[in-house]
């Protein structure tokens, strides 16, 4: 059973950020609601037959299962005293995954695991448990990336990506800087004051290369089936984007959920969409969001699976 969180009052820093996130939020919508004929929206939606939807369900759910492998193997990599099991390792992540698509921020959920997991690290704690999800959630983005590259690579010669190399490149490096944060804190803890000093001694140590090497293959493996869940409803609506071109779109719209300045990415996640899509295939802005909110939907359903499994484990 998932023991409870309590979240405290907010600093006046992290009211100006959730401020800066609700407006990033809202302008991102008010820039759709002036660009988008949402009745071309509705037409292009309802080409997106349940068969397609159900394959993209089934897909994001299969990133779960992939997802909650790659913890548990970065728990080993960090030489956690004990491994959750495979069945409570993914129903926790799809706990986690219910939070981090329902609620803003898209990251309770990774606290929660965080959080719940703190035992298994003995006197190290919540801290070395929510260090290895920060791990966890640096090696999504930099397979989000990576993936953007292989797009790329692909499109070369066939579609002007403009700047796309250069932010897969960013964002690759950014994503690595964040994995290597771990031993440098550990490495810096003797020289940094009490507090700080007390906090880098609990990062954990990598100890099992070759499992981190198998999670880091995992992160490719879960953002690659979100991006084929992307592929068959950008396919849906517009038969011409084809998987090499969805790669162009849908990773770099994943990655707007590690934004500060949105909701979950709710808007912006869309606008990438509305953007890329037009600029790169000439698709009609109705067409680009109706695919963007149909792989959201299928993301709301995975969620709610995740929440009945919430309700049933505090039964």
């Amino acid at each position: 059973m998932l023991r409870a969180v309590t979240s405290p009052t907010p600093s006046p820093p992290a009211r100006w950020l959730w401020l800066v996130r609700w407006l990033g939020t809202a302008v991102a919508i008010a820039y759709l609601v002036h660009v988008i004929d949402f009745a071309a929206a509705k037409q292009a939606a309802a080409r997106i037959s349940i068969g397609a939807l159900a394959i993209a369900v089934a897909l994001v759910a299969l990133n779960v299962v992939a997802g909650a492998e790659r913890w548990r193997r970065l728990l080993v990599a960090y030489g956690a005293n004990a491994i959750p099991g495979v069945t409570r390792a993914i129903g926790l992540y799809l706990t986690s995954f219910f939070y981090n698509t329902y609620l803003p921020g898209a990251v309770a959920g990774d606290v929660v695991r965080g959080v719940v997991t703190r035992d298994v690290f003995g006197e190290r704690g919540a801290a070395a448990g929510l260090a290895v999800v920060l791990v966890e959630r640096a090696l999504g983005l930099a397979a989000v990336f990576a993936l953007l590259a292989i797009g790329v690579a692909f499109a070369a010669g066939a579609t002007n990506t403009g700047n796309l190399w250069m932010w897969s490149a960013l964002g690759t490096g950014g994503s690595l800087a964040l994995v290597l944060a771990l031993p440098l804190a550990r490495w810096l803890a003797p020289h940094l004051p009490g507090p700080l000093r007390r906090l880098g001694e609990r990062m954990p140590a990598l100890v099992h290369v070759r499992s981190f090497a198998i999670a880091a293959l995992l992160s490719l493996a879960t953002q690659a089936l979100v991006a084929l869940a992307g592929y068959v409803l950008l396919h849906a609506v517009e038969p011409r984007v084809d998987l090499g071109g969805s790669l162009l779109i849908v990773p770099l719209a994943a990655a707007t959920t590690f934004l500060p300045i949105t909701v979950g990415g709710a808007g912006a996640r869309e606008a990438v969409y509305v953007t890329l899509g037009a600029s790169l295939f000439a698709m009609p802005k109705a067409d680009a969001l109706a695919a963007s909110l149909a792989l959201w939907l299928a993301h709301l359903i995975v969620g709610a699976i995740g929440a009945v499994r919430t309700v049933i484990a505090r039964s």
